[in-house]
């Protein structure tokens, strides 16, 4: 790791973190004082630690970051560092490795993560160790689609075969190894790195459908460029189905008279500035979508991500509670997103008194595809 930076601490770090604007605590300035202690093996305490995993790991701060200090790199080297010097004390985390290593996801659930899915959107779609492959294109869905969002998943599937995408699936999909990348076990997330990887050199081009996963592969994983996230293929065969007359122009029911914001996922802008693809999207499928007062790449996180609903759910909770507060201030109806980690933070953050529809921007295009698409 190189600490070869000089912080000089402008503060612009702590107007672009989320934690820090809910609580006044848990700052990427703080952070840094903390991993001055930990290179120079300074003991520290509960709470500085609690410090370090307070992230979402949402990239805001390094992209504000006039220094351009690597932030991620180093918040990541301090959660290896307590790990490997205090271990794991959070017995949730312990538990999402434990499940990982066993099952394969971090739920730990021995079924199928393709359980439920009708058979007609898998038909031609599974490979097995006794057939060729049909496809050089892997879809990767993710843990969260697979056993949690079981709609985002089958609307995914739908859109994909709607769109003549070609792709095949993986009976076994494994998780990514991002969760516990997060606790700081880079050890035994390398070791899942290690194992996917020897699957993934089958396949020319891998689509990831979470933007988590995504993220995760793009940065640790290696032949990173054959990794795409699906609004991005969607996007490009949307233009291409539009100009080729193949779309009708009929507008959704579902979207009639409905007020829309669309949050960005922290994963897809900051990283690798997936920006632009779903909202040409949202314009081809007829959503005329509001913005947040911070959108983009300097938009705000949900709360969930980094490992935060692990280790501190409530906190991860009331910064999901500020943006659905926003949206309603917006007089929207319905927070869109790309993101699984997204919809689970805000349909938790969404109380009685902040009545908002979490919905993921996949169901409007699976719905407007099967009201739209014309027949060849």
């Amino acid at each position: 790791m190189d600490f070869n930076y000089e912080c000089i601490e402008c503060r612009k770090c702590e107007e672009n973190c989320s934690i820090f604007i809910a609580t006044g605590k848990y700052s990427p300035l703080e952070k840094l004082k903390i991993i001055d202690d930990l290179r120079n093996d300074l003991e520290i305490n509960d709470e500085q630690i609690q410090t370090i995993f307070n992230c979402t790991k949402c990239e805001a701060c390094e992209s504000a970051c006039p220094q351009e200090i690597p932030l991620m790199d180093l918040f990541d080297w301090a959660r290896h560092k307590i790990q490997t010097s205090f271990g794991l004390r959070n017995q949730k985390q312990l538990y999402l490795i434990n499940n990982i290593v066993n099952t394969g996801n971090p739920f730990g659930q021995e079924e199928s993560r393709l359980k439920g899915v009708p058979s007609e959107l898998l038909k031609e779609k599974m490979d097995y160790e006794f057939k060729p492959l049909k496809s050089k294109i892997l879809l990767h869905l993710g843990c969260m689609l697979g056993y949690r969002l079981h709609s985002m998943r089958d609307d995914v599937l739908n859109l994909f075969n709607l769109l003549e995408i070609d792709y095949t699936l993986l009976r076994d999909e494994n998780c990514c190894g991002y969760f516990i990348w997060n606790t700081g076990d880079h050890k035994t997330a390398r070791d899942i790195i290690q194992k996917n990887s020897e699957v993934f050199d089958q396949y020319d081009k891998i689509i990831c459908a979470c933007a988590g996963c995504y993220t995760f592969f793009k940065e640790h994983y290696p032949h990173n460029e054959k990794f795409y996230h699906s609004i991005e293929i969607i996007d490009k065969t949307l233009m291409k189905f539009k100009e080729e007359g193949r779309l009708d122009s009929k507008m959704l029911n579902e979207i009639r008279g409905k007020s829309m914001v669309f949050h960005d996922s922290c994963h897809l802008t900051r990283p690798h500035n997936i920006i632009m693809a779903p909202r040409r999207t949202m314009s081809c499928i007829g959503i005329n979508s509001k913005e947040y007062s911070r959108s983009g790449i300097g938009g705000l996180c949900c709360g969930a991500d980094g490992g935060l609903r692990i280790v501190n759910p409530e906190l991860a909770v009331k910064i999901g509670i500020d943006r659905v507060k926003e949206a309603k201030e917006m007089e929207s109806d319905v927070i869109l997103t790309l993101c699984p980690f997204c919809i689970f933070n805000f349909r938790d953050a969404t109380s009685e008194e902040e009545i908002v529809e979490v919905k993921s921007l996949y169901y409007y295009i699976h719905k407007y595809l099967k009201l739209n698409l014309k027949k060849k």
